[in-house]
């Protein structure tokens, strides 16, 4: 097998100089572009740790290709690269490669100068009449391996190589990145834990100023899905969040998510819709998950002090789901902005905004394992058969995450992905893809991620829940059914001026509840 290794030049010196918000951006745009030109080129990613790639290649003249096109790739982004490539033997144990041919082409990235891709005799003759062309970097030891190695530096392959970026270049391409919008995509159990946290922190009942919705505008409903009959409509003018999915159902309770950023908290009684209190999510909460019996909530919280802030919350606030009172507090290391917090396959999962997973024990409030992703998007988390699933919606890409093997394995769609949605069938759970811009539910296989045939929606999906025998989407002005079983559809159109943006189901009586959102005005 052929191994490539390689890695950003200079990026501590670098890390250091941009700051840490902007070097997110870097690295989320630098991981970007290398998967993108690994694709292209028949390579294989089996590791990625901070601003370095390991991939793997069925052909040494595919590494090179590879190497080239991503030295010259990074330099658009103002960034120098270093690579070495080796053929041998490899071996693999626990999911994990490893062996001589690994080790080797690991020394020989090591003693690559930036834009340089370092390769060992082997692989210069394996590769005789492809057209590649390189340059002797003599004799070498390379440290733990046995014996003097010649190496070669790749001079052209097709193209030749770039030489290294001028600083000043460098700095421009740099200063031009942008962040890019990350939109925060929720999803269900995600945000209904948001707002369980945030109704229980807050405590208390918070009057609703300057209604979001038009005054006399159905705001909910409830539907028979069996007859397709609207069984209750409330206009209580409570909230109208344009912010995707925002309806909840959660331990038989209704949870309903408002206000012009999503930050209003509306808890309702499941059989009437009623609104039982209205409060407001507390300050320093990113992110939240209900299970095991609590509230675990993902906060970076700052207080004042003088001229300068001390953080006080930089962890996991672990809360009883009853009382609400405070049961342990989980310190982690990192920055949280951008984080997500799940519960899933046993365990408590939290995202970092720079791909960095923790897992908590929820038995003893400690963390068991922290394992580096690589993802660049980090809003979308779903763990479930032994996995972490990670949406990487920019890309149209999804990540699967294995923690026992610490590998991933990234799946590539035609279609965008808005956000990752779970069904439970008697068969065990499967998993969908939800394309809002194109209208679409898929199913995928979680082995292959090979998908099936994607499936029309009527309108433009936001939110899919389970109930009975059949998946129930909000679809703007209807509610889709998708029988699991033929994957029927069939539509239930919605009364005039009711857009459905949120769906929730209640076992209990077999019916659905319908948000319908508006425009928000300021409050």
């Amino acid at each position: 097998m052929t191994v490539l290794f390689l890695d950003v030049v200079g990026s501590t010196a670098l890390a250091t100089e941009l700051g840490d918000a902007r070097w997110r951006v870097v690295l989320t745009r630098f991981r970007a572009t290398v998967r993108q030109e690994l694709k292209r080129n028949g390579g294989r990613e089996q590791d990625t740790s901070g601003d370095g790639f390991f991939a793997t290649f069925a052909e040494p003249v595919q590494a090179l290709r590879g190497a080239a096109a991503i030295t010259a790739a990074v330099q658009q982004i103002g960034l120098d690269v270093r690579s070495g490539i080796h053929t041998g033997e490899v071996e693999e144990v626990d999911g994990t490669l490893g062996g001589i041919g690994v080790h080797i082409g690991a020394r020989a990235m090591a003693l690559a100068g930036p834009a340089e891709v370092m390769v060992t005799s082997t692989v210069k003759e394996l590769v005789a009449g492809s057209g590649a062309t390189f340059e002797d970097a003599g004799e070498h030891e390379l440290k733990g391996v046995e014996g003097s190695w010649r190496l070669q530096r790749l001079k052209s392959i097709e193209i030749a190589l770039p030489p290294p970026l001028a600083r000043e270049v460098s700095a421009e391409r740099l200063a031009g990145l942008a962040p890019r919008d990350r939109r925060r995509r929720w999803l269900v159990a995600t945000v209904a834990a948001v707002l369980l946290a945030a109704a229980v922190v807050a405590g208390g009942i918070l009057a609703t100023r300057g209604s979001s919705t038009p005054p006399g505008k159905i705001t909910l409903l409830q539907l028979d899905p069996h007859s397709g009959n609207v069984v209750r409509t409330i206009r209580d003018g409570t909230l109208g969040c344009p912010c995707g999915a925002n309806l909840f159902a959660v331990d038989g309770t209704l949870w309903e998510r408002g206000g012009m950023n999503g930050d209003r908290i509306v808890v309702r009684d499941m059989s009437s819709g009623q609104v039982q209190r209205v409060t407001r999510a507390p300050a320093g909460s990113i992110d939240g998950a209900v299970g095991f019996g609590s509230i675990w909530l993902l906060r970076s919280v700052v207080v004042a002090k003088g001229a300068y802030g001390v953080p006080v919350i930089n962890g996991v606030q672990r809360l009883d789901e009853l009382s609400g009172r405070p049961v342990a507090r989980i310190r982690l290391e990192g920055d949280l902005t951008n984080g997500t917090i799940v519960v899933g396959d046993g365990a408590v999962w939290v995202l970092q905004g720079d791909g960095t997973l923790d897992r908590i024990d929820p038995a003893t409030n400690r963390v068991t394992g922290r394992f580096d992703t690589g993802a660049f998007e980090t809003s979308i988390v779903l763990p479930t058969g032994g996995k972490v699933w990670i949406c990487e919606c920019e890309y149209h890409e999804v990540l699967r995450y294995d923690p026992g093997t610490r590998h991933g394995t990234t799946f590539h769609f035609d279609e965008q992905p808005w956000h990752l949605v779970e069904i439970r069938t008697p068969q065990g759970p499967t998993l969908w893809l939800m394309d809002q811009q194109g209208a679409t539910l898929t199913q995928i296989d979680p082995r292959t991620g090979k998908p099936k045939q994607p499936l029309g929606l009527s309108g433009h999906p936001t939110q899919a829940v389970q109930l009975g025998d059949s998946i129930w989407v909000a679809a703007g002005r209807f509610v889709d059914r998708i029988k699991l079983r033929g994957r029927e559809r069939t539509s239930i159109p919605l009364p005039n001026g009711v857009h459905a943006t949120g769906i929730a189901a209640d076992p209990a009586t077999g019916r659905l509840w319908v948000n319908s959102s508006y425009p928000a005005q300021p409050n």
